[in-house]
Formats: structure tokens, C-alpha cells, sequence
């Protein structure tokens, strides 16, 4: 499942993250053999909170074999946190920033629905941040101030990998000489081949995190900020081979 939310009807856009999305997918298929036909691509308005819940909770579990199937869920657009910073949310195309437990979805909502179909893996891309900023250096809500995000510090389910474009009280930025976000941009040159520190021909989660956190510090001290990916998971496990 791949969602990206460039343009919102009430908050500011996030520049690139529908791009992301649509390039994601040919990787999704190309790079970690997806069949095409099992790839679900939700992009701006397509990516509304009622849709993405129907996708999730009716079309994502039919595609789920118990015990066999690997899951794949990117997301890039907005997110924010519960003002105690205990939750997480992802901002659909029609949410609401003011309005946040009832118009987005809750991150453990999404994990409820995989760990329930109980898919053999589960990897998880977020290329978004919850600290109330955005892509274009603007605020989702107009007082918005620094988040402790405790949730960020909370344990995945088991089976579960996940990769985080930055730490909770940071912003996610994008790249614009390359029109992407900064996080999705060198998940993709990873997934490629460049993370195979080795040569082994494949790609371990500890070394696609190793190879995005690496490049995504650095590029965005040249931007000026600080972003720093999270990782939670096995990083033994190979996402990539060939």
C-alpha cells in the first residue's frame, strides 16, 4: 500500500510527496518483487480518510496470505502527535490538523489492522514528521511549538520494520533539486544498490537505515536542519536480493 499526499484541501502541501509515492511503486515492484497487480497506489485526493480506511481494513486483508505474505506500506505526506505527544497521527488529504483524532489516522490503528491479518512481515515507510512542521517550513497548526513525541519511543509489533524519515521533535525535509522528500529520495538510491555496504548482493534493514541516515544527516545539515531517520526492527533481516 502507497500513499502520497502532495496537495491537502485544508493545510498546507507537502512538496514532492505524491511524486514520491508514484516512484515508490515501481520500486515496490522492481525492487522488492511485488506483483504489479498486488500494488495499491493512493495519491491526493485519492488518498481521502474514508478511502484510505476501506483500502486498509477491506482491500489490504484480502491480499494477506496468514503466515506467507510480506507487507509493504509507504506513506509520505503529513503527520502530527496528540498535543501530549502520545500518539501519532497520519494526515489523510482531507484531515483536518485542527481536528486531528477526528479526521486522521491514528499510526497504531494502521499496525492494529496488519498485526490482525498477521502477514508474515510487515515493513513500514514514513516519510513524514509529527512535530507540527512541514516540507515548506510552515506549521500544520498555527501555534505550534516544539512536540515531545513519547510515542516514537514505544516498542512495534513483532514482524514488524519500520523506517522513520526523522526523530519526533524534528522535520522532514525534501529535496528539491531532486523534486522528492529527502527521506524517500536516498530510501530509493538504497534500494538501488548503493546500501549494500558489503557487496553481497543484498540489502540488510540495518544497512538501508545505515546508508539513508547517513546521506539524510548530511544533506540536510546543507539545508540547514537537522534530521536524523529512526529505525525499529531486525536489522539482519534482507529486505533485497538478486
Amino acid at each position: 500500500l502507497v500513499i502520497g499526499i502532495g496537495e491537502y484541501s485544508d493545510a498546507p502541501e507537502a512538496p514532492y510527496a505524491d511524486l514520491d509515492a508514484e516512484y515508490f511503486a515501481d520500486y515496490v515492484h522492481l525492487a522488492l518483487g511485488v506483483p504489479a497487480q498486488n500494488v495499491k497506489v493512493l495519491v491526493n485526493n485519492e488518498a481521502r480518510g474514508a478511502y484510505v480506511r476501506r483500502v486498509m481494513k477491506r482491500w489490504l486483508p484480502v491480499m494477506i496470505e496468514q503466515g506467507k505474505t510480506d507487507v509493504y506500506l509507504f506513506f509520505a505526506g503529513h503527520g502530527l502527535a496528540s498535543k501530549n505527544g502520545e500518539d501519532l497521527y497520519l494526515l489523510p488529504e482531507d484531515g483536518l490538523p485542527d481536528l486531528l483524532e477526528d479526521t486522521s489516522i491514528m499510526r497504531s490503528e494502521i499496525y492494529d489492522v496488519l498485526t490482525e491479518a498477521s502477514p508474515r512481515s510487515v515493513t513500514v515507510f514514513l516519510d513524514t514528521c509529527f512535530s507540527g512542521g512541514t516540507r515548506g517550513n510552515e506549521n500544520l497548526v498555527a501555534d505550534a511549538r516544539p512536540i515531545l513525541v513519547t510515542a516514537e519511543d514505544t516498542l512495534v509489533p513483532d514482524r514488524f520494520t519500520v523506517f522513520s524519515a526523522s526523530a519526533g521533535d524534528e522535520i522532514s525535509s525534501s529535496l528539491p533539486e531532486a523534486k522528492h522528500g529527502l527521506f524517500s529520495y536516498f530510501l530509493m538510491k538504497g534500494m538501488e544498490g548503493e546500501a549494500d555496504a558489503n557487496a553481497d548482493q543484498q540489502i540488510t534493514a540495518g544497512e538501508l537505515h545505515a546508508y539513508i541516515s547517513d546521506n539524510v544527516s548530511r544533506q540536510a545539515l546543507r539545508l540547514g536542519r537537522v534530521q536524523t531517520p529512526q529505525f525499529q526492527g531486525d536489522g539482519k533481516r534482507v529486505l533485497i536480493s538478486w
